[in-house]
C-alpha cells in the first residue's frame, strides 16, 4: 500500500470534472445549559458559525486535495447566503467558480446542523428538488461541454435535488463517448434506469436494494448475483457498493470481491461518501486496480468519519503505520528517506533511536515509549548481526536474526518504522535520514551520542531516556545459563 501511495503522489495529473448537487454544509456550535420551558427540548446558546463544501462540491474539494485537476459543475442561487458564499468556499479548496451555474430562483442546498459539546442536536435542510428549469438545464449543459476533456473522469453527484434529470444523463453519457471519458455515479433513486450506460455506480447497502427493487431483480438471489444482474441490465462495468463500517464490495459481470474497512472511532459521518467517491474516481483516472482502488477509498473513509465536520483527506493520511508491522520495515535506506521526507512535509517530527534490541524485554519497551513521546515518527534503527557480533556482547549473540528483531520491535504500537544499519555506529544512517530528535536509552552524556553532531547542527535535538534498573538481554542471558536454560 505504502509503495502505490508513493506512486500515486508523484503520477502526472489526471482531469476531473464533477457535477451534481452542490451543497452547503453549516455547522452551528453552542452550549447547553438547560431545557427549555415550553417543551421538553434542550436550549442551544449559539457560539459561532462555520460553512463548508457539501455534496458534489465536497466530492470536489476531495478530488483537488488529491492532486487531481477537478472541475465543479452545478446551481446554485445568486441571492442567498449559501450562492452567495460558494465561491469563496471553492477558491479556499483550491477550486474555481467558473463551472457554477447562478439561478435567481432555486434555493442552494444547505444541511444546517446544530452542535453542542460537539454532539449532533439537530438538523435543517434547505433545498428545492424540482427538475432544473429549461435556462438551469442549458447551462449546465454549457459548463460540461467547456470543462470535459478527452480521457477525464466525470463523476455524477446524485442527491435527488433536481440537477441530475435523466435528460441532462443523456447529455453527459454524449459529452463522455465523444470524449473517450469514464463516468462514475454516485445514484440516488427511484428512477435507476437513467444510469444505463454509466461506467461505475456506487450506491450504499440501502440504495442497492432500492435499485434491485427498481429493476425487479429475484431478491432471493445473493448480494453478488443480484449485483452480476444490475450490471447487464444498466450495461456497467461494475458496481461498488458501499457497506458501513463493514467495508465495500466490489462487482462485475464476471467478478466479485469484498474489501473490509479500517476500524476508526467515528466522530461524524457527514461526507464520507463523497471522500469514497473522490477517491474511486483518483485510483481509476490513474488505472489502480480495482481491489487497490476499494483498498484506498476505505483507509480515507476512516479517516474522514474520524473528524468532526465534513473533511477533505490529503493522499498522505493512508499513511497509517500502525496497520501492518510487516509494513513498518524499511531496510532499504532511501526508500525510508522518500517516506520520511513526504511526512516531514505535512510537519511531522521525526525521531530516531538505534539499539541491537536482542530479547525485549521492559526496558526495551518503555524506551521506545519514551522516545515516540518526543516527537510523531519513531524510527528504530537495528544493528545488522554482523555488527552485533562486533559489538563483543558474547560470542552467542545475537540470539535473534535481524529479521525476527525486525518483526518484533514492529509489532509494537509506538514504532513507525524498523530499519537496520551494518556500520559500527548508526551515523551514516542519521546523516542520510536526518531526523530531528535523536534519543538514545543509558546513562550517557548527550555530548557523546553517536549523531550528537549531525542532529544539533541542524537545529535538532538529542536527549538520553534512563534504563529501567535490572532490566537488560545480557542480564536475561545470564540468569537463563545460570538456571540451565539453553538459548
Amino acid at each position: 500500500m505504502k509503495s502505490l501511495i508513493q506512486r500515486l503522489k508523484y503520477a502526472p495529473q489526471k482531469s476531473v470534472v464533477v457535477v451534481g448537487d452542490i451543497m452547503v454544509d453549516e455547522y452551528i456550535f453552542g452550549a447547553v445549559s438547560r431545557i427549555s420551558p415550553e417543551a421538553p427540548v434542550p436550549v442551544v446558546r449559539e457560539q459561532r458559525r462555520e460553512l463548508y463544501l457539501g455534496g458534489a462540491a465536497n466530492t470536489a474539494a476531495n478530488c483537488a486535495v488529491l492532486g487531481l485537476d477537478a472541475s465543479i459543475i452545478g446551481v446554485v442561487n445568486n441571492n442567498d447566503v449559501y450562492g452567495r458564499s460558494m465561491a469563496s468556499l471553492l477558491k479556499k479548496s483550491g477550486l474555481s467558480a467558473d463551472g457554477i451555474v447562478y439561478s435567481n430562483t432555486r434555493k442552494t442546498t444547505a444541511k444546517n446542523r446544530v452542535l453542542a459539546e460537539n454532539h449532533h442536536c439537530l438538523r435543517i435542510d434547505n433545498e428545492d428538488t424540482m427538475p432544473l428549469s429549461s435556462v438551469e438545464y442549458a447551462g449546465v449543459v454549457a459548463q460540461l461541454e467547456q470543462h470535459v476533456k478527452p480521457g477525464c473522469v466525470i463523476l455524477v453527484s446524485d442527491y435527488a435535488k433536481g440537477v441530475i434529470t435523466s435528460a441532462l444523463l443523456e447529455a453527459i453519457k454524449k459529452l463522455a463517448q465523444q470524449n473517450e471519458a469514464l463516468i462514475i455515479v454516485d445514484p440516488k433513486g427511484p428512477n435507476f434506469a437513467k444510469y444505463r450506460g454509466v461506467d461505475y455506480l456506487k450506491p450504499n447497502a440501502s440504495e442497492f436494494k432500492q435499485i434491485v427493487l427498481a429493476l425487479n431483480i429475484d431478491v432471493a438471489l445473493s448480494m453478488v448475483e443480484q449485483g452480476q444482474q444490475v450490471c447487464r441490465q444498466l450495461d456497467l462495468q461494475g458496481i461498488v457498493i458501499t457497506l458501513g463500517e463493514r467495508g465495500m464490495h466490489f462487482i462485475s459481470k464476471t467478478e466479485d470481491f469484498f474489501s473490509p474497512a479500517f476500524k476508526r472511532e467515528v466522530f461524524d459521518l457527514s461526507g464520507a461518501g463523497d471522500t469514497v467517491f473522490a477517491y474511486l474516481a483518483f485510483a481509476i483516472a490513474h488505472r489502480v486496480s480495482m481491489v487497490d482502488a476499494l483498498k484506498l477509498a476505505n483507509k480515507a473513509a476512516s479517516i474522514a468519519v474520524s473528524h468532526l465536520k465534513t473533511y477533505a483527506v490529503r493522499l498522505e493520511e493512508l499513511l497509517d503505520f500502525s496497520d501492518d508491522p510487516e509494513a513498518k520495515v524499511v531496510f532499504d535506506w532511501q526508500q525510508l528517506k522518500a517516506e520520511l521526507d513526504i511526512l516531514r512535509a505535512q510537519g511531522l517530527r521525526i525521531v530516531f533511536t538505534n539499539g541491537c534490541f536482542d530479547l525485549l524485554h521492559p526496558g526495551h519497551v518503555r524506551c521506545l515509549y519514551e522516545a515516540k513521546k518526543q516527537g510523531d515518527v519513531l524510527i528504530v534503527a537495528l544493528n545488522t548481526d554482523d555488527s552485533v557480533r562486533r559489538l563483543n556482547k558474547g560470542p552467542e549473540r545475537p540470539l535473534n536474526i535481524l529479521e525476527d528483531r525486525a518483526t518484533i520491535i514492529a509489532g509494537l504500537a509506538s514504532v513507525d518504522f524498523v530499519t537496520s544499519f551494518d556500520q559500527d555506529t548508526p551515523k551514516e544512517i542519521i546523516e542520510l535520514l536526518k531526523p530531528d530528535v535523536l534519543v538514545k536509552g543509558g546513562d550517557y552524556k548527550v555530548e557523546d551520542i553517536v549523531g550528537y553532531a549531525e542532529v544539533t547542527a541542524r537545529g535538532g535535538v538529542v536527549c538520553v531516556i534512563p534504563l529501567m534498573q535490572g532490566k537488560s538481554t545480557t542480564k536475561i542471558v545470564k540468569k537463563a545459563r545460570e538456571s540451565g536454560i539453553s538459548l
